[in-house]
């Protein structure tokens, strides 16, 4: 197998670095030739860097002819269809990595013209899904929501995305983390701050948010600034800014719980980063979250306000349980490797090329 080819959107930014640049520098150590498209120079990857262009793209499919093609972000965009069909003509193998969750489906809306190109775009997932060899899903979540659209069900790869904080814990601060890159309403920071206030009636404990966040929604933080001044929690809150690498880690392990009650998720690595830093979770049973975190085991899943106040509750007050749940985060941590998961990229890539399952 020689050159392999990438095709991708760089979503990383202020520095955070994107799953899909790892696993392009992990691929490309593997891989000799392996090369990738995005719309910015290439960061601390040992890549080719081609433009973006859509023309150069198909040009460089005819003229390369490379063996498999990684579609990266662009699943639904109206190029990939016309993409996948030369890859059929010219015996190329495609994946699609399709980060895909129910906000997706069609649905009927008020505007005829905002219901039509939820369909439009429903035809083009459909088209996608039937042409491509292999779509990768983060986990059965997203597998489930696509088979909504599509039912060839063995064409579904389920490939987590790997972890890069090392596996461990240490002395457990007296705080609750939440780590979240978006002020938004779909990571319900002011239900956070409810059930705040409702624990700190009982236990005097404090919240710290690391706002890890490239987009910022002016009026949602608005909103969760006001409420923590209406909830008196000025002296309970505290805002950390950007943290990354090991001082983003060692907040992790310090942190007694990890709590993020998000609304949606196509997978939610900060899950996996409190499991890899033996810190117990509370969150909601919802999308990919309810796959990555096992509800009594690596933490609490529960939907509502009362339900999440009780299992920090008794996070805090249940040593011989928390304890459990540690040792049961570090474990389930393992599987999230990068080492782990890069095995079942080979895997998949070589099944495709070779045209048979790979024990």
């Amino acid at each position: 197998m020689t050159d392999k080819r990438i095709i991708m959107k760089d979503w990383g930014a202020k520095g955070i670095p994107s799953y899909q640049t790892k696993l392009v520098s992990l691929l490309s150590q593997i891989y000799e030739g392996i090369a990738f498209v995005q719309n910015s120079n290439c960061v601390n990857t040992p890549c080719k860097q081609i433009s973006l262009s859509k023309t150069r793209i198909f040009l460089d499919i005819i003229k390369e002819r490379h063996d498999v093609i990684i579609i990266f972000h662009f699943f639904g965009s109206p190029f990939i269809t016309p993409l996948l069909l030369l890859s059929k003509i010219l015996g190329i193998k495609t994946i699609v990595v399709t980060d895909f969750t129910e906000t997706g489906l069609p649905r009927i809306h008020k505007s005829p013209l905002k219901t039509l190109k939820d369909f439009l775009r429903y035809i083009l997932f459909s088209s996608q899904l039937f042409l491509v060899d292999t779509p990768v899903c983060f986990t059965e979540y997203e597998r489930n929501t696509l088979l909504k659209i599509l039912s060839p069900r063995n064409k579904f790869r389920i490939i987590p995305i790997g972890n890069d904080f090392e596996i461990g814990t240490s002395n457990k601060g007296r705080f609750i983390l939440t780590v979240s890159r978006w002020w938004s309403d779909r990571k319900n920071l002011h239900t956070i701050l409810k059930v705040l206030s409702n624990i700190l009636r009982k236990m005097n404990y404090k919240l710290v948010p690391d706002d890890n966040r490239w987009e910022s929604g002016e009026e949602y933080k608005q909103k969760v600034m006001r409420l923590i001044e209406e909830l008196n929690l000025e002296d309970y809150v505290e805002f950390v800014g950007v943290k990354l690498g090991k001082d983003l880690q060692e907040l992790y392990r310090k942190a007694k719980i990890f709590y993020l009650p998000s609304k949606n998720e196509t997978f939610g690595m900060v899950y996996v980063e409190a499991m890899a830093s033996g810190t117990p979770i509370v969150a909601m049973k919802n999308s990919a979250v309810q796959y990555v975190v096992k509800d009594g085991v690596t933490g609490f899943l529960r939907n509502d306000e009362e339900g999440q106040k009780e299992a920090i509750l008794r996070l805090l007050t249940d040593e011989k349980l928390y304890k459990e749940m540690q040792e049961n985060c570090l474990k389930e941590a393992e599987k999230y490797r990068w080492e782990n998961v890069i095995k079942k990229w080979e895997r998949l890539i070589k099944e495709l090329v070779e045209g048979k399952d790979v024990c």
